[in-house]
């Protein structure tokens, strides 16, 4: 049985204004995580250990938040197993920087095409909020 307490934290968890803050959360990390390789990665730049701890930081947190994600954003977003996918491909910078062109640009289409999504989803969320309270 779901005592009342339960009842209310599901309230709140599933409110707009929790769905659409964790929707634009998870977006502004994927953001994040598209900024170390946006501009490629040649073969002469070194990588340091640094930013593979912090590209396998932000990684991880992606990854634990990918299923609150998806359930936040319903049936907006339907995209998330390629979110998984694009992750996937990229375990770390030095792996980018090995990729070939073939394989990265599909890699910069799809987590463009994700990005697109996310805003989507947060477009769709948005006019769902209460109306703000009026000013006296």
């Amino acid at each position: 049985m779901v005592s009342s307490a339960q009842k209310k934290l599901l309230k709140q968890m599933t409110s707009i204004e929790n769905r659409l803050a964790v929707v634009s959360e998870y977006t502004r990390l994927w953001q994040e995580y598209f900024k170390f390789f946006s501009d490629g990665i040649d073969e002469k730049d070194h990588i340091t250990e640094q930013q593979e701890k912090q590209f396998f930081q932000l990684m991880n947190i992606l990854g634990v938040n990918h299923f609150r994600f998806s359930e936040m954003a319903g049936e907006y977003f339907k995209d998330g197993e390629m979110i998984l996918d694009v992750i996937g491909r990229t375990p770390s910078l030095d792996a980018i920087k090995h990729m070939s062109d073939a394989q990265f640009s599909p890699l910069l289409i799809d987590w463009h095409t994700l990005f697109i999504s996310m805003n989507k989803t947060i477009g769709k969320l948005k006019p769902q909020l209460p109306p703000p309270p009026p000013q006296k």
